[in-house]
């Protein structure tokens, strides 16, 4: 989530773009924030990849399933499983352009290619992660009887503090 949030409040429409263009492009921190666009976009796609990985040794989602099935909680299990089965051609595409540009850069590929294939919008991969994080922080109040000190839930803190960060960046540009 954060690096969606980062990433998304960096260059998504109506985000800091439109309001912090001339902070970001300020030499003395221009590198910077070409670093971080880079590289919270691809961490995105490696860590949503990741989440929903298949494979038996990885803690994703999947094994999550198993784990509460094995441990009465089969009820919630499925509620992961119906509540995310309408993004499974997102997970797959996203798992797509994470192994084919992101982590090994496949020879012969466009990336440009890949992507207008494998169509992906920044609001879905929000959607996605917000109801991850949403069915998490209900799993997570089941586990703890509701005592937990601790949230998964979905938060826009991220986004909040990229802004506060960018906000702090004019004041000093603009004194």
């Amino acid at each position: 989530m954060a690096h969606y949030q980062i990433w998304f409040t960096l260059r998504g429409d109506g985000k800091a773009i439109k309001t912090h263009l001339n902070d970001m492009n300020d030499s003395r921190y221009v590198d910077f924030f070409h670093a971080a666009n880079s590289g919270n976009y691809k961490l995105m796609f490696i860590e949503a990849a990741c989440l929903f990985d298949l494979d038996d040794r990885t803690q994703g989602i999947k094994n999550l399933k198993l784990l509460m099935k094995e441990n009465g909680l089969s009820n919630i299990s499925d509620k992961f499983e119906n509540k995310l089965k309408p993004y499974k051609k997102l997970v797959s595409n996203i798992k797509t352009i994470r192994g084919k540009v992101i982590a090994h850069k496949e020879a012969g590929i466009d990336p440009s290619e890949l992507y207008k294939k494998h169509g992906i919008a920044p609001d879905d991969i929000r959607d996605l992660l917000n109801l991850t994080a949403e069915l998490l922080s209900e799993l997570e109040t089941i586990l703890t009887n509701n005592s937990s000190s601790c949230s998964v839930g979905p938060t826009d803190r991220w986004e909040r503090a990229t802004f506060n960060l960018l906000d702090s960046l004019h004041a000093e540009r603009s004194s």
